[in-house]
């Protein structure tokens, strides 16, 4: 039993180790030596001893290749109430420390950025929080972290190789809460699980670590509370303290608020846990996935294990999957955008074995009746056209002064049909089309790549990335057979509207593995005409339409009212809106009234996202056709792939005068009469 709480419990001042955060100074204590030496940390030069295991320079590439850390934001990974992997960058926090077996630092969470960029306590954390319960559990369960260190951490005073490098397993020793600027803040300390190796990230040239039996057994000494009667180690040299939160005497040295500049004990940082054969890591710190994907299995390179990403054997550079055949160390974009982080020439390719059609469609063996006249009515606009085309079922789905979409069902026979849809889901994955994953151009974390694989040919198209088109004279023949289908689609949707037929002159191919899909967007570009059509092949997915968040609510998510509200057909205080919306048409009233008394009708209710206005389970071989500009304009969707193979052709108008000049020629293209679709 630890002993009660002392009167006064100081360590010798000589046995301090001051506690430090970014920009201020820390302590590089040494294991095996007794003596602090205090250094700066800003533009640290000294060099680490070795390299690490693993790198990256963005987050999404670490993610993609370590299963223990898939957290792209925030610096705890933590899954089914267990934490699996740390990241220390930045701001670890007021009274942190790093050295070559020991981490003390914050727990995130809770924290808003200053005005310097420092992060400050806003809320109180607890062992609700998931961040901290997760790191309880683990250290109760004796389950090891592994951790990683950015190169914006200042702490260790040395000169890291790579933006994000991975340090090693380590136990969870410690979890406390202290007072942080009047908040409750949790804190942990992390202990190196290898005690016997080098830390690659020790100063250049020191000392092999004392092997742990020749080391001297120092222990942190734990006090009970008087007042509470729980037990709290002795962390600060200036005194013991009470870290529970609920009690009258926490964070207080003898009835009195603690000094702001505290220094670490010793004994709290010196003392090692003796070696454990139960505290195993669940994962490898570097996953070895290329030997799993046995080339001969059917589908293996498609599984969502497969294009989350490998760590490069040669130089250690965690890699995302870019291409749909497999990964290259280096790849094209990064050297001509002077991203090159390594000259490494490693790739590797796979010899890609075509999944059965069977494999991603559960009905398959329902007869065509049934898939045919599946669609959700539940969600569907009430203005529904449901006729046949034979062989197909026609849906067109028509929402008041926006637009259509037009859904034709496919069945197993039109699918089974020679060069229908069952061969070219076959042909698509085997040969090369050039897809390949591309970095978004707008995205929270810099570097996060489409959860999709993309080639454009005909007319250039930029949507959410920028894709290299290339011509229709080099496009293969399936995609010929792809586009003369989406030109008849286009064709028939668009008769009786009106409206004029522009024939596509570009497609874009995109390719989905499993747990790929795309969010919410839109394809509204002033370079495009009024219509998409798209090709669906393999797995089945849900298209959700949604009314966009600004029409819906007749306001931006930054509060700023429509300069022009069109009011759409169930929109948010559709009768209100209207009806200020006519007076002011009428000279009822003026703007400014008109304004002032939207906003107050805005005001009232719940603001939100829009429910889903149509949604639609597409399958195998199914025609989706979107027409009118302003369903763009208004709208967004959304698709969601089930299981692990689909893909999605589509088809487009490209505005000539949008296009430069010497591009206009990749969108020519003349269909052979096997070619062209007669919708049979």
């Amino acid at each position: 039993m630890s002993p009660s709480r002392p009167a006064r419990a100081p360590a010798p001042k000589s046995k301090s180790v001051r506690t430090g955060r970014i920009r201020k100074v820390r302590s590089a204590v040494s294991p095996i030596s007794a003596t602090p030496q205090i250094i700066t940390a800003n533009g640290a030069t000294e060099p680490v001893d070795g390299q690490p295991p693993a790198w990256a320079e963005c987050r999404p590439e670490l993610c993609d290749a370590l299963p223990w850390f898939r957290a792209v934001q925030g610096g705890s990974y933590h899954c089914d109430h267990l934490c699996w992997g740390f990241l220390l960058d930045a701001d670890c926090g007021i009274r942190s420390y790093i050295d070559e077996e020991v981490v003390v630092t914050r727990v995130g969470g809770g924290c808003t950025k200053d005005a310097e960029g420092s992060l400050i306590l806003v809320k109180d954390q607890g062992s609700e929080d998931s961040a901290v319960s997760s790191l309880i559990n683990s250290m109760n369960s004796k389950v090891p972290v592994g951790l990683i260190i950015g190169d914006r951490n200042t702490l260790l005073g040395r000169k890291l190789p790579h933006r994000y490098n991975v340090m090693d397993y380590f136990r969870v020793t410690n979890v406390w809460y202290e007072r942080i600027g009047g908040k409750v803040g949790a804190k942990v300390r992390f202990e190196k699980l290898n005690l016997t190796t080098k830390s690659w990230w020790a100063a250049k040239g020191s000392a092999a670590p004392v092997p742990y039996r020749q080391r001297p057994k120092i222990l942190a000494k734990v006090y009970h509370c008087a007042a509470c009667q729980t037990a709290s180690p002795h962390i600060y040299n200036e005194g013991w303290m009470c870290l529970q939160p609920i009690c009258d005497s926490f964070w207080t040295i003898n009835g009195f608020e603690p000094p702001l500049d505290l220094t670490f004990h010793l004994n709290f940082l010196q003392n090692r846990s003796p070696p454990a054969p139960e505290v195993v890591p669940h994962h490898d710190l570097v996953p070895d996935l290329l030997p799993t994907l046995e080339e001969e299995g059917e589908g293996v390179s498609y599984s969502r294990i497969a294009w989350k990403g490998i760590v490069c054997p040669r130089c250690q550079k965690c890699i995302s999957r870019k291409y749909w055949h497999g990964w290259k160390c280096t790849d094209e974009l990064s050297l001509i955008s002077g991203k090159g982080e390594t000259s490494c020439t490693f790739e590797r390719m796979l010899t890609v074995q075509p999944v059965s059609l069977r494999s991603v469609i559960d009905d398959f063996g329902l007869g065509p009746n049934k898939r045919a006249c599946h669609f959700d009515s539940k969600f569907a606009v009430p203005d529904i056209d449901d006729e046949i085309l034979f062989p197909y079922r026609k849906l067109t789905y028509r929402i008041p002064g926006v637009g259509s979409i037009t859904h034709f069902v496919a069945n197993r026979i039109i699918s089974s049909r020679p060069n229908g849809p069952n061969d070219l889901l076959r042909q698509l994955q085997v040969s090369d089309f050039g897809l390949r994953r591309y970095p978004l151009q707008q995205s929270v974390v810099a570097g996060t790549l489409t959860a999709h694989f993309a080639v454009n040919y005909g007319m250039p198209y930029k949507y959410i990335v920028s894709v290299d088109s290339r011509p229709f004279t080099d496009a293969p023949d399936e995609i010929l057979r792809a586009l003369g289908r989406l030109t008849w689609a286009t064709e028939r949707a668009v008769a009786g509207s009106g409206d004029t037929f522009l024939p596509p002159n570009e497609l874009l191919m995109l390719g989905y593995f499993e747990d790929m899909k795309i969010g919410y967007h839109d394809d509204g570009e002033s370079s495009l005409g009024p219509t998409i059509a798209t090709l669906s092949l393999g797995a089945k997915s849900v298209m959700s339409i949604r009314m966009k968040y600004k029409y819906y609510n007749g306001l931006s998510k930054t509060k700023t009212l429509l300069k022009d509200d069109p009011v759409l057909v169930g929109c948010r205080m559709e009768a209100e809106r209207r009806c200020l919306k006519s007076q002011l048409a009428n000279g009822e009233i003026d703007q400014t009234t008109y304004d002032s008394l939207r906003r107050k009708v805005l005001q009232k209710g719940k603001r939100g996202e829009a429910p889903i206005g149509i949604k639609m389970e597409l399958n195998h071989g199914d025609l989706v056709v979107m027409h009118g500009e302003n369903l763009q304009k208004y709208y967004e969707h959304a698709v969601t792939p089930d299981k692990k193979l689909r893909f999605a052709l589509t088809a487009r108008y490209i505005k000539p005068d949008h296009v430069e000049p010497e591009h206009l020629s990749k969108g020519e293209f003349t269909l052979t009469p096997e070619q062209v679709y007669d919708g049979k």
